[in-house]
């Protein structure tokens, strides 16, 4: 049996640093991640352990304590296992790192293809990967880097600069921080059309599945690569090229001759070193060594949270001292409080540090708008009606706002408390029909000869439908006013919410202005002076006389020359409509200072609708539903990270398990039920229409009653979608993952004290939320084939006598989707023509709706094919025949199971294509 327990440390951070803490080795400690099962959203990190209280350490008031006045609630806490095969962990210092020396091997003049399998710190920055690249002695040969917007290749055929090529991926790496991923690159020096291409990838394993990170890159003229004689490999940092130092770890690394061609460096630190070794050899022959602070270790961090409370503990002597710990993630402190965040807009308008806001959102008992910024309220002028303070709605995703009533005027004037740029902008949002309004903007002219005084006003009248413009210009008490021009239908007076914005430029001793309405320029001019400052703007109605409904205003903005254009304010205003989830989780994110990284290509991400008032972790959660992928916490640091659903399609197992040789532990009870089934679906847009209902109406999952099916289960979900249009691929998915056919294996428990299980601790340890967990050897009455789950979380216990992980899964076989190029579809029905007995090898297949399968001869490439009839699958190697029924040419059992099969059985591809979300 494995030695229990394992290597671990516990860290405390106080005073800038981490710290070594003392844990009461008997007791366990155990860690919970991710989500659950079978629930929609993941828990904060959790952890319980006991710590060593003899001396009083870890009482935060004890004043001899290091504790006390560093430490106390919510003090960050790491827990590290040291177990497995080491890996190169890189702290991106000058030149850390690994190095080889100069060797046969790396003589690659023509086509290469690189490899690495690493977890980086952050995989939106730059830094040197590897590369055989010296600027000294002009010695540069390839050089593979990281860049923000994804991966980069250099290469020489001469080793100097100024023959050069630099291609890059154009796409960023869909990886959060610190997950383990593997890139490529490939290098075609003669693609047979007068040049080279090169192609980035990324992929689970070195060798397995490789998706491509953006299009081919192709380069006029073939190429070579030069080949750097006594250079070897620098792996971390290139100690003559920049400062860009890799951070994270390094799990291996190959370089093949030629692509996909014969290893010439095969380096694979967990089987091939030490713990703590300075050097070591690789599978190919090339010898390894350490370079400054790069360090060989095997030193997993299983959970880094928070400590929210230090309850202290003694027996009744005072003899025994503890203090029980229950450490959480970031999510337990964020989840705090019950207010929700404020609109996207006063979210976007505070960011953006305008010179002035009043955002008119106070209460029924206000008496003014208060400002954003310092200045004095807004106020009506006395004896005029006051406004309906909290009872107008620009918006129903804004913030109650101020509403002025029928057959009143007004007039509501807000002066900035500080002086601004002569170019500026100002911002009203509104909404209802009106009647007359004015928006008046004063400049801080002192109304003299030398110094005149300007005001802007643009008058809104809802009959005749205009917006009329006028300056009124001051000097020595004598006001002329200039009609400067209109703008007719402007589309503002009706029910809806609208955004207008004036601007003005000052450009020598002309002003130019512009009135923008929901983003877009409708009405530009000219006048002849030079603009000042605004000294006040006020904002003035009139609906006397009128029949129309109250009109509500809110967030009276003033800008100076460097605000946002008025496209990006309307685009706040509307919530960020069309905002990709993992972007709107950045955005989100970062206005609220919570440290978040996304995996996923941003193209594949829903659009999703308006952002509308919840609070921080409900609005990320609904961004995740809405784009159906993972929110949980990072292991080895305080941060979040979303897993977008595109990263969890056609991923190769990080972890395989036999089930033959007896490495799952109980409890093992796979179950067999309706609890997901979900075949009537209808999805509805937030605040938009319903889809048709996505309703499986024939096979085993379908809605008829059983036998025929299992009967109905319905579902409404309502998304945050960009457009109506959305609704109706979000219903087949969720119909799709709803009527998956198979076992649940909700949970995976392996017991690491096992020595069986013990050997597959490297990829054990290396498994995380939203890989793929696959099962092998199955018992039959388990069902005939490989089992593929996806890890949503997992439970870890570890102690002196027990050492366990249980991992919480997902149907993982849905997610398997249709990759270019490999992926087949089935016919629209098939089956046996005639019976046939267990060992026959030539099948009769009659096609009952569809097309004809393919032909071997037609189409040699795509054979063999797989499929399933009965629960046998077999290998059919050949299709023959122009009519139905056809002729298959099979091989039997492929797995396992070989029995007799009546005419008529259904017979389908064993793994059809799968069309993505």
């Amino acid at each position: 049996m494995v030695s229990l327990p394992p290597p671990r440390t516990t860290e405390l951070y106080y005073g800038g640093a981490w710290h070594t803490a003392r844990a009461r080795e008997s007791a366990p400690v155990t860690i919970t991640r991710g989500l659950p099962a079978e629930g929609a959203a993941a828990d904060p990190s959790a952890a319980s352990q006991t710590l060593d209280n003899q001396a009083g350490t870890y009482s935060p008031r004890n004043p001899a304590s290091p504790l006390f006045a560093q430490g106390g609630r919510n003090t960050p806490w790491r827990f590290t296992v040291a177990a497995g095969g080491p890996w190169l962990r890189l702290p991106g210092s000058a030149n850390n790192g690994l190095t080889s020396a100069a060797h046969a091997n790396l003589a690659i003049t023509g086509d290469i293809d690189i490899r690495l399998d690493v977890a980086l710190d952050g995989y939106r920055e730059e830094m040197n990967l590897a590369g055989r690249y010296r600027v000294t002695g002009n010695q540069r040969s390839w050089l593979l880097s990281l860049v923000p917007n994804g991966m980069r290749l250099i290469w020489s055929p001469d080793g100097t600069f100024t023959n050069a090529v630099t291609v890059t991926s154009g796409a960023p790496v869909p990886a959060y921080s610190g997950q383990r991923v593997c890139l490529r690159v490939t290098l075609d020096v003669d693609n047979g059309s007068g040049g080279a291409t090169v192609q980035f990838w990324t992929g689970q394993r070195l060798i397995g599945r490789w998706a491509p990170l953006g299009a081919p890159v192709t380069v006029a003229g073939t190429t070579s690569v030069y080949n750097a004689a006594s250079e070897g490999i620098q792996l971390g940092a290139v100690p003559d090229y920049t400062g860009l130092r890799a951070r994270g770890r390094v799990h291996g690394m190959q370089v093949r001759n030629g692509i996909d061609g014969p290893l010439a460096v095969d380096l694979a630190p967990a089987t091939a070193a030490a713990p703590g070794a300075t050097s070591f050899t690789d599978a190919t022959g090339l010898l390894w060594t350490i370079r400054d602070t790069g360090t060989l270790t095997n030193a997993h961090v299983r959970m880094t949270g928070e400590v929210p409370a230090w309850p202290p503990s003694r027996d009744l002597s005072g003899a025994d001292r503890t203090v029980a710990i229950a450490p959480a993630g970031i999510m337990r402190r964020l989840d705090a409080g019950n207010r929700p965040l404020d609109s996207a807009l006063r979210r976007y308008i505070i960011s953006s540090q305008p010179r002035e806001c009043w955002p008119l959102t106070d209460g029924r008992q206000a008496t003014g708008g208060a400002s954003l910024r310092g200045s004095a309220p807004a106020s009506t002028t006395p004896g005029e009606t006051q406004p309906l303070w909290g009872e107008g709605s620009v918006a129903d995703w804004l913030e109650p706002s101020v509403a002025v009533p029928l057959q009143t005027y007004g007039t509501l004037r807000a002066t900035p408390g500080t002086v601004g740029t002569a170019s500026w902008s100002v911002d009203i949002f509104r909404s209802g029909r009106g009647q007359n309004e004015w928006i008046e903007i004063t400049d801080r002219g002192a109304g003299t000869s030398a110094d005149p005084q300007h005001k802007w006003m643009i008058y809104c009248q809802t009959v005749p439908n205009q917006i009329l413009f006028f300056c009124d210009t001051t000097i020595d008490g004598i006001t002329s006013t200039a009609f400067l021009g209109d703008l007719l239908a402007p589309g503002i007076y009706d029910d809806l919410p609208h955004h207008l914005r004036f601007t003005t430029t000052v450009s020598g001793s002309n002003t130019f202005w512009q009135l923008y309405i929901d983003g877009e320029l409708k009405t530009p001019g000219m006048v002849t002076f030079a603009g000042r400052p605004i000294r006040r703007v006020d904002l003035l109605w009139d609906l006397v006389g009128s029949a129309a409904a109250d009109v509500s205003f809110g967030y009276l903005t003033c800008w100076d020359s460097t605000g946002p254009s008025a496209a990006s304010v309307y685009r706040a205003f509307r919530g960020f409509p069309g905002e990709p989830a993992g972007d709107r989780m950045l955005r989100l994110s970062a206005e609220h200072g919570v440290p978040i990284s996304v995996a996923g290509a941003v193209a594949a991400q829903t659009r999703l609708g308006i952002q509308r008032p919840e609070r921080y972790l409900e609005s990320l959660a609904t961004f995740a539903r809405a784009d159906a992928g993972l929110l949980f916490e990072r292991r080895d640091d305080r941060e979040l990270v979303y897993r977008a659903r595109s990263t969890l399609y056609a991923q190769d197992p990080v972890l395989v398990l036999d089930f033959s040789t007896g490495v799952i532990s109980e409890p093992f009870r796979p179950t067999d039920d309706d609890k997901d089934t979900e075949n009537d679906i209808a999805v509805q847009r937030d605040g938009g229409a319903t889809s048709p209902r996505a309703v499986l109406t024939a096979g085993r999952m379908s809605v008829q009653d059983p036998p025929a099916g299992v009967g109905r289960y319905d579902r409404d979900y309502t998304l945050s979608l960009e457009t109506d249009e959305q609704t109706v691929p979000h219903a087949y998915w969720r119909l799709h993952l709803g009527t998956h056919d198979g076992l649940r294996y909700t949970r995976i428990t392996l017991d690491l004290g096992n020595p069986r299980v013990q050997a597959l601790l490297d990829d054990i340890y290396r498994a995380d939320v939203g890989d793929v967990l696959r099962l092998t050897g199955l018992p039959n009455e388990y069902g005939p084939d490989d089992v593929d789950l996806i890890i949503r979380g997992y439970t870890e216990e570890i102690g002196a006598d027990r050492w366990t992980i249980t991992f919480n899964c997902a149907p993982g076989r849905p997610y398997d989707i249709a990759r270019v190029g490999r992926a087949k579809v089935n016919t629209s029905g098939s089956q046996l023509a005639s019976g046939v007995s267990s060992s026959a090898t030539s099948w009769q297949v009659a096609v009952t709706a569809g097309q004809l399968w393919i032909t071997s001869a037609a189409h040699p490439s795509q054979f063999p094919i797989s499929v399933t009839v009965g629960g046998e699958e077999v290998t059919v190697t050949a299709i023959s025949g122009g009519t139905s029924p056809q002729t298959f040419t099979v091989i039997r059992s492929a797995n396992g199971v070989s029995k007799s099969h009546s005419a008529g059985a259904a017979l389908s591809l064993t793994r059809p294509a799968i069309v993505a979300l």
